[in-house]
């Protein structure tokens, strides 16, 4: 095989090994502050609409999980975001800020 074949190959098995891997998550099941890497993200169509879907990866236990954000995070990240995070040009960590009081909405940050 040569070298293209083989990176191909590992990014298939890669991915296929994520897919079954990791279970979706709620987002307040996640740690406050702690800073969750994002390993991929894409772009689905639920029966709420639009929403982006990203697997990530707890630092302690180095499991995989997916969360869906919420629909309002679903303009912000454009296909060549998605892209970026995917092909690893971008490293991000998602860090869960816990639950505003007044609009009970989820607080998110991404650096």
């Amino acid at each position: 095989m040569c070298g293209i074949c083989d990176f191909l190959q590992m990014e298939l098995s890669k991915k296929f090994q994520m897919a079954t891997s990791c279970h979706v998550v709620k987002i307040d099941s996640l740690e406050i502050d702690r800073k969750y890497p994002v390993i991929k993200a894409e772009r689905v169509t639920t029966r709420f609409g639009e929403s982006i879907l990203l697997c990530i990866q707890n630092s302690t236990t180095l499991n995989h999980f997916k969360i869906f954000l919420p629909k309002r995070y679903a303009e912000t990240f454009t296909d060549d975001d998605l892209n970026a995070i995917n092909t690893e040009k971008v490293k991000l960590n998602l860090i869960y800020k816990g639950m505003c009081d007044q609009t009970k909405s989820f607080n998110l940050a991404i650096e």
